[in-house]
């Protein structure tokens, strides 16, 4: 509450009675005086209402309680008499103020005569004061006095109140003391209790019923610095009200009496102080709030901020925010003028309605889930109706990656997501503030965001741990971007491949994925849609089977088992299962599905001859080659083998190898008749409307090839001798789309390469 003193002559303006009626409270100014017998000095009154407003000039009545130490004129000038402490009284109605006031350098007034013998005093008379005492009933049995230990600094003055008691300890009906100071050098004391310090040292008070009961407090006067309990700097929204108490840290924090004191403001634009310490911000800025009184003065910072008019919260305001059980989401709300400029500066006001059910701490923002249930989050500005709130609903989960493995390359980076999921594996929410960490970061480094970078060929298990303890492992394999069958290993040994991994950066840079212990052939790799799996043909067990291992080349296990040669496995999305061609049924090639762990073998295809699946990045489409109208063609059908339909109609070419890019498109290689030779080309089609780009040139006999998933890079499968049909030599060149310039794998000798993929 703002106070503003009004300094003035006296005079009646407005009818005693509603003045009187209107007025809150009565300050004197100032509150304590030092005078010298002989010497006069002014006191100013002002009168306020209940809201702080000075009340115009109104009638004060003033007077002493000691005429014979100090006394005053209707104009509330006082003159000293004789040595002593006075309290002087300035009342409009029923509202008082006082200020206290030591005469020095008098003689000492003569102490009253003592009262002779007689009956004990009757009943005050109605109307009499009764020095605040709380209403009771009965006799008194004992007399206490509150407070039970008085404090004061040097000239600082307070007041002491009695209590009667009956012998259960409740308030007795009030009765009249009389007060004494029993060192009056240190401390007086009047009539109606009011204690002034005078020198320092430890007295004694004294009240007394004429009844006999009899209660003393101590009086401790010691010379100790004050301070401003709220510190500085101050800070203030404008129009806030905030009231400041200066306290002795050396006296148990006790508060100064605020008559005592004076405030002051170093600029009253910014910010006004009443006598009070009530201070109200008034505009933007900074000032110094200056208190001083007891012979001592402080200062503090005082800093308004400009006018918020909005919030500016994360997250954004929705029907309600899920938050898993002992986990953490964080909230943010910034103060905005109606410039949308930042005030960092504005004290925010955070509140959850059952604690018991989240917290919240203010420093970090983090509400924290601590029991299953819904509450409320809600923070508010400076200002009224600046104020957002969040439902907030505690769930109880555990995190849980959306892609468990993930395959990756070197210098590459994916971000890993996370949920929280009940028992059942039911999605709660979105996980958030997880701490991560990888077993071997030389391999793959994992960011605080969950963003994995690929260092090293390898494997790495990246965590997820969720605020409470709970995790979550993730599988990270860092393997190159293409994937070749070469004879490097045994290069004078015909159809002696192993699995080789390069980069497009260092094509001359092979890396052996198959185990070193493997001597057996392995071919026709193939990723999964993760990038963490590779299916393969390999003959180690004596016959062409499919296998499935992790993309280091660990885990390897083995999915078919046929006399049979299996071959061109294409793993589904999930990674849990694939497509492959046999001649298992009277021995022609079919298209036949199975989970990797070896069951759920299923025939899709059962007429003709049908060979090299594919499957869609969708998991929906399978395309396939068939020679159904007695030549090559490309196929589509369900992933079930229903809907099987042709694309390709074109008896005089033919085409082969299907392989789908990451936007669904389909590219193949087509084969046909140009003057007197043949040619190959890859070709990309759109399967809503047919529409068909070349991707290569016509001058190298291509035998297959693979496309990078985003359509940018071509591995091309070439017989480089392609005069010798009987003993083709293969080799895999890289060609980027729209370039003439195709570069090849180095090679070693005899070395051949052959079925290339690329990682998703």
């Amino acid at each position: 509450m703002m106070r503003c003193v009004l300094l003035g002559t006296l005079g009646l303006l407005l009818p005693t009675a509603l003045v009187a009626q209107s007025v809150a409270e009565v300050q004197v100014a100032p509150p304590s005086v030092t005078i010298r017998a002989g010497e006069r000095t002014g006191l100013l009154a002002t009168a306020f209402d209940r809201i702080g407003n000075v009340i115009p000039p109104v009638r004060i009545i003033w007077s002493s309680n000691n005429v014979n130490i100090a006394k005053v004129d209707n104009n509330g000038t006082v003159t000293g008499v004789a040595n002593g402490v006075a309290i002087i009284e300035a009342r409009v109605g029923a509202r008082r103020g006082q200020a206290a006031i030591q005469v020095t350098g008098g003689a000492s007034p003569a102490p009253p005569p003592a009262p002779p013998p007689g009956p004990p005093a009757p009943p005050p008379p109605p109307g009499q004061d009764l020095s605040g005492q709380p209403s009771g009933s009965g006799p008194a049995a004992a007399l206490r006095l509150e407070p039970g230990v008085v404090y004061l600094l040097p000239s600082e003055n307070t007041r002491v109140s009695p209590r009667a008691l009956r012998d259960d300890g409740s308030p007795a009906a009030p009765v009249v003391v009389t007060w004494t100071s029993l060192r009056p050098d240190v401390a007086s004391v009047d009539q109606s209790g009011n204690v002034v310090a005078l020198a320092p040292g430890q007295g004694t008070i004294q009240a007394t019923h004429t009844g006999g009961l009899t209660a003393t407090a101590p009086v401790v006067v010691q010379q100790a610095e004050f301070t401003v309990r709220e510190g500085s700097p101050l800070l203030l929204a404008p129009g806030e009200v905030d009231t400041l108490h200066v306290i002795v840290a050396t006296q148990n924090n006790r508060t100064v009496n605020p008559l005592v004191l004076q405030w002051a403001s170093s600029d009253q634009s910014v910010v006004r102080a009443s006598l009070a310490g009530v201070v109200t911000a008034v505009g933007p800025g900074k000032a110094i709030l200056t208190v001083s009184g007891l012979l001592q003065s402080k200062s503090i910072d005082v800093s308004v901020h400009q006018v918020v008019t909005k919030l500016s919260v994360r997250p954004k305001l929705s029907d309600e925010v899920q938050v898993p059980l002992t986990g953490s989401t964080k909230f943010e709300a910034q103060a905005l003028t109606s410039e949308n400029a930042l005030v960092p500066e504005a004290r925010l006001r955070w509140t959850v309605t059952d604690p018991g059910i989240a917290s919240f701490d203010p420093q970090t923002g983090l509400l924290t889930g601590r029991a299953v249930g819904k509450t409320q989050l809600m923070v508010r500005g400076p200002g009224s109706g600046l104020s957002v709130a969040w439902n907030i609903s505690v769930i109880a989960g555990f995190p849980r990656f959306v892609q468990p493995r993930v395959g990756i390359g070197i210098n590459q980076r994916r971000t890993l997501r996370a949920n929280y999921a009940d028992e059942q594996g039911n999605v709660l929410a979105p996980a958030t503030n997880l701490t991560w960490s990888s077993d071997s970061p030389q391999i793959a480094s994992v960011g605080e965001d969950g963003t994995v970078t690929g260092a090293a060929y390898g494997h790495a298990k990246v965590t997820a741990t969720a605020p409470g303890g709970r995790t979550a492992t993730a599988d990270v394999y860092v393997v190159g971007e293409i994937v070749v069958a070469s004879s490097r290993a045994a290069p004078s040994t015909p159809g002696k491949f192993q699995l080789y991994a390069v980069e497009r950066s260092n094509l001359a840079q092979l890396t052996k994925l198959t185990p070193a212990t493997d001597t057996a052939s392995a071919s026709d790799p193939a990723f999964s849609s993760d990038g963490s799996r590779i299916a393969f043909v390999s003959s180690r067990d004596g016959n062409a089977e499919i296998y499935v291992m992790n993309a280091d080349g660990t885990g390897t296990t083995r999915v078919t088992n046929d006399p049979q040669p299996d071959g061109r496995p294409s793993l589904m999305p999930d990674g849990q299962s694939l497509v492959f061609h046999s001649s298992r049924t009277a021995g022609k090639q079919q298209i036949w599905a199975v989970n990797v762990d070896g069951t759920g073998l299923t025939q899709l295809t059962r007429d003709s001859v049908n060979s090299s699946p594919a499957m869609s990045p969708d998991g929906q489409t399978i395309a396939y080659v068939s020679t159904r109208n007695k030549d090559g063609d490309i196929w589509l059908m369900n992933r079930d083998g229903t809907n099987q339909r042709q694309f390709t109609r074109s008896p005089q070419q033919r085409e082969s190898e299907p392989r789908f890019l990451r936007d669904g498109s389909l590219a193949y290689l087509v084969e046909r008749r140009e003057g007197n030779r043949t040619v190959q080309q890859v070709i990309r089609a759109d399967l809503a409307t047919g529409a068909t780009t070349a991707l290569t040139g016509t001058d190298l006999a291509i035998a297959s090839f693979a496309v990078s998933p985003s359509g940018d890079l071509l591995a091309l499968v070439v017989n480089a001798e392609p005069q010798n049909r009987r003993n083709p030599v293969y080799r895999v060149y890289v060609q980027p789309v729209g370039s003439a310039t195709p570069v090849p794998l180095p090679t070693i000798g005899l070395e051949q390469m052959i079925t290339p993929a690329f990682r998703p």
